[in-house]
């Protein structure tokens, strides 16, 4: 049987929306506001493992051609800061700021310029974004209401848009289909996103359609900058469990930027300061604000007890979210387990830190610079990561961890990719992904705290998160969802390998080659299926 994939966190309409929210009539027009329409792809930078901006790394048609049939699909309202640029004054951050500067102006042109090519964005939707009318509630709403369109309906053929074609775009969109066509065509497809638990089951049976799970990223996305009051976002968490057709799975609470809620974790490399400043509440716990939403987004009252009038419950993701605004959430999570009430942890496309605890993370704050990584030289310790507390928290409440394909997230350094040049097994490729699963399954087995069970049950909480869409630098091997096949096949290879090893007693599970093949397909599909049934709203 064909090995079957899931991603617990990724766009799958991203690219499309960008090109297409701001034209709706002359895409309608044309047949293409859909989010099944492809938008056509740098190979170029696809091939070289380049940073996923010029090309398309998971959209619908290539979840199709992957045999993708399960996708954590996440709504995400852009960042203004990622299009306004940072301002340029010469306080903090001196170098930065000066080449800020000479790079960008004062005036912002050339920074237009710069984020045009850097997100792949059209101009005119810069602009929009840039705009005092951009509104992230707003935004978000049309978004959902673009993901619905085509929800269980099936497509003959997608449509396929060139950006500035030279000869047309009929012609251009022809000779890519003929060129590639797992990248460019899906035939006789579907997606449905499950309003609730009968049709999620319905969907996950039927291999003739992707079931699609809404998750939102960045509470930003409720308008926290704009809300007059707490009781406005408040309002807008009851909206979307109310008013919206089908549900919100999880949220990632925090993101690269304020969200005026709680603190989020430092995310940005290097020059990347020179587009944007993360500075405001970076790396800070919760604000009073911020316990009321997180609450109320459980379905918890002011007594951490569940009152329906709240709604049904949106599980946290906590990627992003800093240490400690963990701290406080595991706090809440802890004091709510020993009432019986278990909230399962997601981390949905994180790293492994190397790290012991969050409180390591706190006091290593100032030494997340780029290529910062653990003793072993193995891992990213910046505390975006998940360390051994968290890991602890994720096992302990059957959560979920999400194995992140950005190659940076992974710990991949300058000097591995200068030391990949010259050697023949290349770090940056399948050994990464597996040294963060293996460092996760390492941190439960050693880890007093949690009960032989629970060590056992680490197996069951690891899963693709790729972030694909998100303008990751991915593995190299694996640039989009159609190297998921080759991926799997060569994690096979490298636990197979491992397992033969007696000093690898934590891979002492695994007695033969099918045991192997039969954990990978669990990692690949079977423990993010076997999650959502369990916590899907009913």
């Amino acid at each position: 049987m064909k090995r079957k994939f899931s991603d617990l966190h990724c766009h799958n309409h991203m690219r499309a929306h960008f090109h297409i929210q701001e034209k709706e009539k002359k895409f309608t027009k044309k047949g293409e506001f859909s989010p099944w329409t492809v938008i056509a792809s740098n190979s170029k930078n696809k091939d070289k493992g380049k940073m996923g901006a010029s090309y398309s790394q998971i959209d619908l048609v290539k979840c199709w051609n992957s045999n993708l049939r399960l996708t954590f699909n996440s709504l995400y309202p852009l960042e203004r800061q990622f299009v306004l640029g940072m301002d340029p004054k010469i306080k903090e951050d001196k170098w930065y700021n000066f080449v800020a500067r000479g790079i960008l102006g004062d005036k912002g042109i050339r920074r237009d310029l710069l984020q045009t090519a850097y997100m792949r964005i059209p101009d005119k939707v810069v602009d929009y974004f840039q705009s005092d009318t951009y509104d992230y509630w707003e935004s978000l709403n049309r978004e959902k209401d673009f993901v619905l369109i085509d929800s269980g309906k099936r497509i003959k053929k997608n449509e396929i848009h060139v950006p500035q074609a030279l000869f047309g775009d009929k012609k251009a969109a022809e000779k890519r289909a003929k060129a590639d066509p797992k990248s460019y065509v899906a035939e006789d497809a579907c997606y449905r996103i499950p309003a609730n638990k009968e049709e999620l089951n319905k969907s996950l049976a039927d291999d003739t359609e992707i079931t699609m799970i809404l998750t939102i990223e960045g509470a930003h996305s409720l308008g926290t900058d704009k809300c007059k009051s707490v009781q406005d976002i408040s309002d807008r968490i009851q909206f979307i469990k109310n008013m919206w057709e089908v549900p919100v799975f999880f949220i990632t609470f925090s993101h690269h930027f304020d969200n005026h809620l709680c603190g989020h974790a430092h995310s940005i490399p290097g020059m990347g300061k020179i587009l944007m400043s993360q500075k405001k509440h970076m790396n800070e716990g919760f604000r009073r604000n911020g316990k009321r939403i997180i609450r109320e987004t459980l379905g918890l009252d002011s007594n951490l007890k569940i009152d329906p009038k709240l709604g049904y419950r949106i599980l946290i993701d906590v990627k992003h979210m800093a240490a400690r605004s963990r701290q406080y959430f595991y706090e809440m999570v802890n004091y709510l387990l020993k009432k019986g009430d278990r909230i399962p942890i997601i981390a949905s496309h994180c790293g492994y830190s190397g790290v012991k605890t969050l409180e390591d993370h706190i006091k290593n704050e100032k030494l997340e610079k780029d290529d910062y990584t653990d003793p072993s030289n193995k891992f990213n310790a910046w505390n975006i990561n998940m360390c051994d507390e968290d890991v602890e928290m994720i096992v302990k409440t059957r959560g979920l961890f999400g194995i992140s394909f950005d190659q940076r997230i992974l710990g991949i350094t300058k000097a591995d990719l200068e030391d990949d040049k010259n050697q023949t097994q290349k770090r940056n490729g399948i050994q990464l992904i597996w040294e963060n699963i293996e460092g996760i399954i390492k941190s439960a087995y050693s880890n007093p705290k949690l009960s032989e069970s629970d060590k056992e049950n680490v197996w069951k909480c690891i899963t693709i998160g790729t972030d694909f869409e998100g303008l990751i630098d991915p593995v190299n091997p694996y640039p989009t969802a159609l190297e998921y096949e080759l991926m799997a096949n060569n994690l096979v290879f490298e636990i197979e390998r491992d397992r033969k090893d007696p000093k690898n007693t934590h891979l002492s599970r695994f007695k033969s080659r099918e045991d192997v093949e039969k954990w990978v397909d669990d990692f690949c599909y079977n423990n993010a299926e076997a999650f959502v049934k369990e916590n899907y709203p009913v």
